[in-house]
Parts: C-alpha cells; sequence; structure tokens
C-alpha cells in the first residue's frame, strides 16, 4: 500500500508558522535588547541629571556659606563700632566726673564764690556751682570703676573681634573646599545617583574649580583708612552728648569804668575728640572771667578756674590717678599752688609764653585748660585697630566649578549584578566621562532702598550679602 502524500495548503501552514515563531523570536530578541538598552541609557541619564544636581547645589552651598561669612564680618564691624562708641563714651563721662569733682573742691573754697556767680549770671548758674558738692571733692572710686568697664570694652575689641576674624579668613578657604565636596559626594553618592561610596574616589568623582573671587576678595585694613573713618563718624554724630560743649553767659551790666563795653564772663568750654584708630580725648572746664584794667596793657579779663578735667588714651599702662586732688606731680600746673598775690596775673601769663593765650579778646579757659593737662587722667587702649573689607566694588563673588565622573565607574557598578552585568554595553576600558558645569553668585542688596536715593557700593558694614545660582 503507498503512503499518501501531505496536502499542500498544510505543508505551506507549517512553514508559514515556523517563520512567525522565528520573526517573534527575532522581535523579542530585539525587543529585549533595546529594553537593556534604555535601561543603561537610562542610568547614564539619571546619572547625568544626578551631576548636575549635585553640582549645582555645591556651588549653591559654597556661595550662602560665602555670604554668611560676609555677614558675619560686616557684624563684627559692626560691633566694633559699638564697642568704640561705648569707649568714647566712657571717656566723656570720666571727664564730667573729673570736672564735677574739681568744681566742688573750688565751690567749698569760695575760688570764686557761689554767690558771686549767681549775683552776675543769675541764681541758676549758682546753683548748679553748689550742686557739684553732692558728690564729694574725691573722683577717684567712680573713676577707677569707669576705667575698669573702658578695659573690658577694649579687651573685646582687642581679643574676642580680632581673633575671630583671624580665624575666620585662616579657616574659610578649607570649609569652602570641605563643603564643596560633601555636598558632591552626598548628592551622588548617597541619594542622587545609582553608585554608592562615601569619598569622591569611590564615585570616580572630580572637579575643577574654574573661578573663585572670593579667595582674595576679602582683606584686613587699618581703621585709619578713610572707609572707617567716614562710618566712624556717621556712627558717632548723632549723639549729642559727644558734640562740643560751649556756652558763654556775660552779665548785663557794665562793671568797670574805664572798660564800659567789656562784660564779666562765664565760660564753658569742652571737646570730645575721637579718632577711628582707636584713642580718644575729652576735655571739659569752666571759668569765671573777671574783667580788669591796667595802664599797661588796657583792658583784660582775669581768669577764675571753676571746673576742669582732661582724659585721654594711649598705648601706655593705664593710670587712674590714686593720688588726691590736693597732690599732683606738675606742681606748676595745680590750682592749690598758683598764687597770684605776689605777681599781677597778666604779668604771670605774659611770663608764661603759651602761644593763642589771649587775656584781651579770647574765648578759651587757658589757665583751666592748662590745670586740667597737669592732671590729666591716661587710660590705655589699642591703637591702629583693624577691621575686614572688600578690597574693591564688585557685583558680585563669582564661583564656578566642573565636575566629572568616570564611566568606567559606572560599567564597574553595573557588573556587580548578574543578571544586568550580561546586557552590559559599556567597555570596561572606556575613558568617557559626564561633565557638568555650575556657577553661583554672592551678591550685596539691601532689602530696600536707601532714604537719600544714593546707590550703596558693596561693604562689610550692612549684613546684607545673598547668594544665588548664575548662568555661565
Amino acid at each position: 500500500m503507498s503512503r499518501a502524500l501531505p496536502s499542500l495548503s498544510r505543508v505551506e501552514y507549517r512553514s508559514e508558522s515556523g517563520q512567525a515563531m522565528v520573526l517573534g523570536l527575532m522581535l523579542v530578541s530585539l525587543g529585549g535588547l533595546g529594553w537593556a538598552l534604555s535601561y543603561y541609557i537610562g542610568n547614564i541619564v539619571h546619572d547625568k541629571v544626578s551631576l548636575v544636581r549635585a553640582t549645582d547645589a555645591s556651588v549653591l552651598s559654597v556661595a550662602t556659606l560665602q555670604a554668611r561669612t560676609l555677614n558675619l564680618h560686616a557684624y563684627l564691624n559692626r560691633a566694633q563700632l559699638a564697642h568704640q562708641l561705648a569707649m568714647i563714651h566712657l571717656v566723656t563721662l570720666a571727664s564730667h566726673e573729673r570736672f564735677r569733682a574739681t568744681q566742688a573742691k573750688q565751690s567749698l573754697r569760695m575760688n570764686p564764690p557761689a554767690f558771686l556767680i549767681g549775683m552776675f549770671f543769675g541764681p541758676t548758674y549758682a546753683a548748679s556751682y553748689m550742686a557739684s558738692q553732692s558728690g564729694l571733692a574725691d573722683d577717684y572710686l567712680a573713676i577707677q570703676n569707669l576705667a575698669t568697664v573702658f578695659k573690658k570694652h577694649d579687651q573685646v575689641i582687642r581679643e574676642v573681634l580680632e581673633q575671630a576674624r583671624q580665624n575666620i579668613s585662616s579657616e574659610i578657604n578649607s570649609i569652602r573646599i570641605q563643603t564643596l565636596e560633601k555636598i558632591l559626594i552626598n548628592n551622588v553618592g548617597r541619594s542622587g545617583s545609582s553608585l554608592r561610596g562615601q569619598s569622591l574616589a569611590q564615585l570616580g568623582l572630580s572637579y575643577a574649580i574654574e573661578r573663585d573671587d572670593f579667595r582674595d576678595g576679602i582683606k584686613s585694613f587699618s581703621t585709619q583708612s578713610p572707609v572707617w573713618d567716614n562710618i566712624f563718624k556717621q556712627v558717632i554724630d548723632p549723639y549729642g552728648y559727644l558734640k562740643p560743649r560751649h556756652a558763654t553767659r556775660e552779665n548785663i551790666w557794665a562793671v568797670n569804668i574805664r572798660c564800659p563795653h567789656k562784660r564779666h564772663e562765664l565760660r564753658r568750654r569742652g571737646h570730645t575728640h575721637a579718632h577711628a584708630n582707636g584713642t580718644y580725648q575729652s576735655d571739659d572746664t569752666i571759668s569765671f572771667h573777671a574783667v580788669r584794667s591796667n595802664r599797661i596793657i588796657g583792658c583784660y579779663q582775669r581768669e577764675y578756674p571753676m571746673g576742669w578735667a582732661e582724659i585721654s588714651t594711649s598705648a601706655q599702662k593705664s593710670s587712674l590717678l590714686a593720688d588726691k586732688l590736693d597732690n599732683t606731680t606738675d606742681k606748676s600746673t595745680d590750682a592749690t599752688n598758683q598764687s597770684f598775690s605776689k605777681q599781677s596775673f597778666w604779668r604771670w601769663v605774659k611770663s608764661q609764653g603759651i602761644p593763642g593765650w589771649d587775656i584781651i579778646n579770647g574765648s578759651a579757659n587757658s589757665l583751666a585748660a592748662s590745670w586740667s593737662a597737669g592732671k590729666k587722667i591716661s587710660w590705655q587702649s589699642s591703637p591702629h585697630l583693624r577691621f575686614m573689607d572688600i578690597d574693591s566694588t564688585p557685583s558680585g563673588f563669582r564661583f564656578d566649578i566642573k565636575t566629572a565622573k568616570s564611566v568606567a565607574i559606572l560599567n564597574q557598578s553595573k557588573n556587580k549584578s548578574s543578571f544586568t552585568g550580561r546586557f552590559n554595553f559599556l567597555r570596561d576600558d572606556s575613558t568617557d566621562i559626564l561633565t557638568a558645569h555650575s556657577s553661583s553668585s554672592t551678591y550685596f542688596s539691601r532689602p530696600s532702598a536707601r532714604k537719600d536715593g544714593r546707590q550703596e557700593r558693596p561693604n562689610l558694614f550692612h549684613p546684607y550679602w545673598h547668594a544665588r545660582l548664575v548662568n555661565q
């Protein structure tokens, strides 16, 4: 019996089904290959985005650190100005205390008598003259306490503020680098990337700083600088207590038939001299100038000091003048030892040869000033101080970096998985890298416009520094 041959249609069907199976397997293979390829491309894109984000975060963190450092310097400068302002007030207050004590002593001696001051210039001036006795004639303890407080302010400027500046200046560059690397590692090796690591080497990361304006942008300047002097004057200007204390009172009637054009005068003089470099001086005097006449020089004014004081600061050892007012190291200028009973006042003034001492048409308390100089109080201070400021007037401190990550590190990471390692499309010897660029700026911006309408240059006196990312 002969075998029946298969029909032509069945052969054709089997042939078509085999072709479909082969085509299906090819499509599945291509799909798997495409999936694996897209998987690795996706990882690379993800790592690229992670690198860009980490680079942006790192430069912004550095800019923020710089802004905080600049604002800290601004606060340190303002703190120094505040301490210097307090020291100026203390010097002036000590001068006023010595001024009160000398008035108390003169009023007790009745030289001149209070009733005479009241008769010529009114009861208010006599009462003020007598009121100085309420604090007694001894000012040692009060001035000693003021000197102690003054020393503490000086110590804060010299030891605390200056040391803080030095620490910041010496450490800021290393802290910036540490911050940059820490942010890069945290954003790439812990949460942002498919890689894991705790160092730049483990992550295959490297960076290069392409621009750094901040490194040499801040410098130390002497307080003798015109910039500091201008700010210093603006700080002390609103305080009326530190302004000149000048007043002159005349009696209303003629007191000498030979000098009908002249009147007795009560002169109050006082100055506070504050230098931005840390040296201060304050002096206060008040004198009764009685009209006198002489055939030789004509009309003149005989000075009777009623109160005097002078205090200054220097780099020398502090002296609180523990000796009482009755004692002095300069007997020639001591009020308790000078007497004009054997020599006329005008002859004595002429013999002194002091320039500018005019007893005819003058307006100063020259004798009282000479007595205050003889018992001058001297406190120790720290002159020639320093402050921090920016070296120029930049629009901002740019900080630009370029980061790179090795593709070979990515390849090694993928090979750790037995499944994905079979479909690794990255060469082990690949030298390709992923790169990212980012720039930030630390800039100065006032929260509101100045009242005078002027544009303020960037400075380290106002803490208005901010940080932002900028386009390259």
